[in-house]
């Protein structure tokens, strides 16, 4: 018996921090934070979410209060890892457990009426290993519920690292968008990646077709160029295209992580868009797009891939801010809106959080005292709505740090 001790200690020790937990619980009396309306209709506001921190637990802001989601959990279940998933794959824990399980990067993902895919590495990997060229590949169809995994070996030497990016399935073929990177050489860091489209066949478990996609390619040494990917907003929603910002700036002898660097005059910024399923890539040609990727500020330049829209949005504190929307099935650019947030920006300050959806642009300024929300229609360029996030008891929302503004 007394090599059970051990096991005789924990039981009562387990339950005891239970009990504590729960006590604890029913002690913490967290504050009540909600979106004041100071101008426009309430019910602008109402599909808004404003999620921030309170002494490092989440709080989700609306404006009838605010609620802690780690009360909606017990306590056995704060502690499943399941936890910590990102909240875009919805539902799809709750419905499909068994499948996701292990399965943590959101860019992995795909999922559309027929099934759910997923693309992993056969091992975790860290820039001091070796990674593995092998990618899991799994495929749950809703309809039969069953699942299919196989593996299937990319193209890398050693010293290089690749990156999931992009997942697409359409009937029985995977497109699989990755970045790929050295450790040294030409291009030695993400920033310098070259990005690639694998094509599968889901009945053959194979491979068919590797094709480089974008990479720099420029001979000139005093000119920099980075190519970036813009996320969609739907990650792991079926999309048809794979965008990229092409971005190339004049060297003027300095370390690229000084503040002189980040100052460096760009030479040419564009946009360019891949079709997923056709294999062509464009570049967008507009002026008013091209102006304002070459006369926007970048730290104030924002890109959003929304649906098959491009969203760019250019907000400043002493000038008009715009916004421009670029439908890419039709080429073509369909708004370009003037918004005129000067006032408000020098009441609340500069803009640190934005959203889009509904048609409308959500903004979160962290304020001069407290943080201040505006909505502006994306037709009109009229602001509809004012608010400010407070206490219920008045007390100030000092104690918050804000993450991100979400948009049902």
């Amino acid at each position: 018996m007394k090599r059970y001790w051990i096991l005789a200690l924990l039981i009562p020790f387990t339950a005891l921090s239970i009990s504590m937990y729960y006590v604890t619980a029913a002690e913490d009396v967290k504050p009540d934070y909600y979106l004041k309306t100071l101008g426009g209709e309430e019910k602008e506001a109402l599909p808004m979410t404003v999620q921030a921190r309170y002494e490092n637990e989440r709080v989700d802001i609306q404006t009838n209060g605010s609620s802690y989601p780690s009360e909606q959990q017990s306590y056995m279940k704060r502690l499943d890892s399941s936890f910590y998933y990102l909240e875009e794959l919805g539902g799809l824990l709750e419905e499909h457990r068994s499948f996701l399980r292990g399965k943590r990067n959101v860019n992995a993902f795909f999922e559309d009426e027929k099934g759910i895919a997923y693309v992993g590495f056969e091992t975790e990997f860290d820039l001091d290993k070796i990674q593995s060229d092998l990618l899991d590949i799994s495929f749950y169809q809703k309809g039969t519920k069953k699942s299919e995994s196989f593996q299937v070996k990319v193209q890398k030497n050693k010293d290089e690292y690749v990156s999931i990016l992009d997942v697409q399935v359409k009937e029985r073929t995977m497109k699989l968008m990755i970045s790929q990177y050295q450790q040294s050489g030409k291009y030695s860091t993400p920033n310098n990646s070259e990005y690639y489209m694998y094509t599968l066949d889901l009945d053959k478990k194979s491979i068919v077709e590797k094709k480089l996609v974008a990479a720099v390619t420029t001979q000139d040494k005093s000119i920099r160029t980075i190519i970036t990917n813009i996320w969609s907003s739907g990650l792991i929603k079926p999309s048809n295209y794979a965008i990229f910002d092409r971005t190339s700036y004049q060297l003027n002898g300095t370390k690229e992580d000084t503040a002189e660097a980040k100052n460096q005059v760009i030479v040419n910024r564009d946009i360019l868009v891949y079709d997923i399923w056709n294999g062509q890539m464009t570049t967008i040609q507009s002026d008013p797009v091209h102006d304002m990727l070459m006369k926007g500020n970048p730290e104030n330049l924002s890109i959003r891939y929304i649906g098959d829209d491009l969203f760019l949005t250019l907000l400043s504190e002493f000038s008009e801010s715009r916004v421009l929307q670029y439908q890419l099935v039709e080429n073509k650019l369909k708004h370009d809106v003037k918004l005129t947030l000067q006032d408000w920006q020098t009441e609340w300050g500069r803009a640190h959080n934005t959203q889009i959806a509904n048609n409308r642009l959500y903004m979160l300024a962290l304020g001069r005292k407290d943080p201040g929300v505006v909505i502006a229609d994306l037709d009109t360029g009229k602001i509809v709505y004012q608010g400010v996030i407070e206490r219920k008891d008045e007390l100030g929302s000092n104690r918050l740090s804000f993450e991100n503004i979400s948009v049902r």
